[in-house]
């Protein structure tokens, strides 16, 4: 289960028709990525997009800090903080713990500019 990277996000955005679309299209990704099932309780029933880490707090609408859930476990969540929250929870698992861990996990940084080195045209006369 491998979130999108920003350069491939924004490739996937294009493909859709409006902004709706391409919302709609994002959260499909969202739940592929998670088997449809809720990242917390694993139901497959009733399944939204929570934010790990609440807007309120704020977190951000990026693909790291959105995962499937079901609507009980949104709603139970609230704005609290996802790991004091689930390990709360009766259907704690650590193996979800871990896999929510690695899945909001940022990005390593990237070198998005490589510089050559420059000719000393000084030299040349």
């Amino acid at each position: 289960m491998t979130p999108l990277n920003s350069s491939e996000e924004y490739l996937f955005n294009l493909y859709a028709t409006s902004s709706g679309e391409a919302k709609r299209m994002w959260r499909q990704h969202i739940k592929e990525q998670w088997n449809h099932q809720c990242a917390y309780c694993g139901s497959e029933d009733n399944l939204t997009i929570d934010h790990v880490i609440p807007r309120s707090k704020g977190g951000t609408d990026f693909t790291k800090n959105v995962v499937c859930c079901c609507h009980d476990c949104n709603q139970s969540k609230g704005h609290e903080h996802w790991k004091l929250w689930y390990v709360q929870q009766d259907f704690y698992d650590e193996e979800k713990f871990d896999k929510i861990e690695e899945w909001i996990k940022p990005d390593p940084p990237t070198n998005l500019f490589t510089y050559r080195p420059r000719k000393n045209n000084a030299n040349l006369k």
